[in-house]
């Protein structure tokens, strides 16, 4: 008994060496962001579904080894859903995904334990040629209102984000930001120095 417990010792911190190396070696990859793409018009009907599609590289950049490999694992794309509100001092806009009816064409998703009612987290598939991970995804309104839609990571590719519709939201104490209220938790973002918001209307 005693020289099986003297054997666990010994063999412990080796184990716990591998397992911290595994660890290491998946954070050496690099993932390339979502190019993103949304149904390009600024203004939609309760009977209109506003498509979002995103793709990236299938490939990682591996530190270890400094090369390309095929990332087996996918990078999630994780974005949040808002509805302006009538600003008050800190906020302009709040969680909203209960405000759509969510389709998926390609790919997977889940909503972020942090806040439900925010945060969607989207998993892409592979395509056929192996070359993109890709998602598609449809949001349904069910009420009138302005909406953002703001990434984490994600690059809008649309020319137009229609930012004017935020003009309409000043925020008393904090100018020319976004203030995003997730489940009374808020965040900002300045307006100057994001490109990761898309604006619209439901009419």
């Amino acid at each position: 008994m005693f020289k099986k417990v003297l054997k666990f010792i010994l063999l412990a911190p080796l184990l716990m060496a591998f397992q911290c190396e595994d660890e290491y070696e998946e954070s050496t990859l690099v993932f390339n962001s979502f190019k993103v793409n949304i149904t390009a018009q600024s203004n939609f009907s309760l009977d209109d579904t506003i498509w979002i599609t995103g793709r990236t590289s299938s490939k990682a950049f591996d530190l270890t080894i400094n090369d390309s490999i095929l990332a087996e694992n996918p990078r999630n794309d994780i974005f949040s859903i808002f509805k302006f509100i009538e600003p008050t001092e800190v906020s302009n806009c709040r969680d909203a995904i209960d405000k759509f009816d969510i389709t998926f064409d390609i790919g997977q998703f889940s909503a972020l334990p942090r806040c439900e009612n925010a945060q969607l987290q989207v998993i892409p598939e592979l395509e056929s040629n192996s070359i993109s991970y890709t998602y598609k995804i449809g949001l349904k309104p069910n009420f009138t209102g302005d909406y953002v839609i703001s990434w984490k990571d994600g690059v809008i590719q649309n020319l137009e984000r229609n930012e004017y519709i935020i003009n309409n939201y000043p925020i008393e104490n904090h100018p020319n930001q976004i203030g995003f209220n997730r489940c009374d938790n808020v965040s900002y973002r300045f307006l100057n120095e994001s490109e990761r918001e898309y604006y619209f209307t439901v009419e």
